[in-house]
């Protein structure tokens, strides 16, 4: 099923393009039925390719499977929250990150078959998990996109995509609403993972990479909603705290699997 991912990575792509045309110039034409029609279309075909991987028994999941489907639930998310907010203008950030991970999964070997026994804990915990990780792909462009606009708020020939974007204040606040939940799902994916870990194995999970990323990725977050309350922290700090959380909770999953499955494989 490659060429369905191959095939979705090239309407993406076309879409990206698209959007970066529409959005940059005040003149271009916008037809948002007609683009969400497209966007929906890919995204049947990225489903596609994700299915069987998903749908086997046993499971099989690595990096790859794990950007791809970090992707796909990105722009499900993207779409989902364009009925209740004004996402104008973070389509062309958020498909480059999308097309980036898409890409990168499809350089990437397929992943290892999940060998341990199927529950209703080891299911919400993957669940909540590629939940997580999706609302976090929102939240980064979102907040790249607030660091653009912030650098050229006070230019008076400030960039026609800025113009076009919400005010930075309703930004702020999709991006703690992105933030909040997905904190949410982190921590529900961490417990879960715990408790799934010592049924399987009868102990708590050793400290390892995935750990200590997943875990520094959380306390970013959490500082940031703390720091939001007590001390409101807003603005540059809670861009730079989004990122490098989403960052950590890349490098937690993806790039452990990256390591074990492409790098330490290939040097075996």
């Amino acid at each position: 099923m490659t060429w369905f991912a191959a095939s979705a990575l090239v309407v993406y792509l076309g879409l990206g393009w698209h959007f970066c045309r529409t959005r940059l110039s005040a003149a271009a034409p916008q037809r948002p039925l007609l683009e969400h029609g497209v966007l929906l279309l890919a995204l049947a075909l990225h489903g596609l390719s994700l299915w069987p991987h998903l749908a086997q028994s046993p499971l099989h999941f690595g990096a790859a499977e794990a950007l791809s489907l970090t992707a796909w639930l990105a722009l499900l998310l993207y779409l989902v929250g364009h009925l209740a907010y004004r996402l104008e203008g973070l389509q062309p950030v958020l498909l480059v990150l999308v097309c980036t991970m898409l890409g990168i999964s499809l350089m990437l070997p397929p992943g290892h078959a999940l060998t341990y026994p199927q529950s209703a804990v080891s299911r919400l915990h993957f669940l909540t998990a590629m939940l997580a990780y999706g609302l976090f792909v929102n939240a980064a462009g979102i907040a790249i996109l607030m660091r653009v606009a912030d650098r050229r708020l006070h230019h008076a020939d400030a960039h026609v995509l800025i113009r076009q974007l919400p005010p930075l204040l309703a930004l702020e606040r999709l991006l703690f609403a992105c933030v909040g939940v997905g904190f949410a799902m982190l921590s529900v994916a961490l417990i879960t993972g715990t408790v799934f870990a010592e049924h399987i194995y009868g102990r708590a999970p050793g400290i390892g990479h995935k750990i200590v990323f997943s875990v520094a990725a959380w306390l970013c977050f959490a500082a940031l909603l703390l720091g939001r309350s007590l001390l409101g922290w807003r603005g540059r700090i809670a861009t730079r705290i989004t990122l490098a959380g989403c960052i950590l909770l890349l490098l937690g999953y993806a790039g452990t699997r990256f390591v074990l499955e492409t790098l330490l494989r290939h040097g075996a």
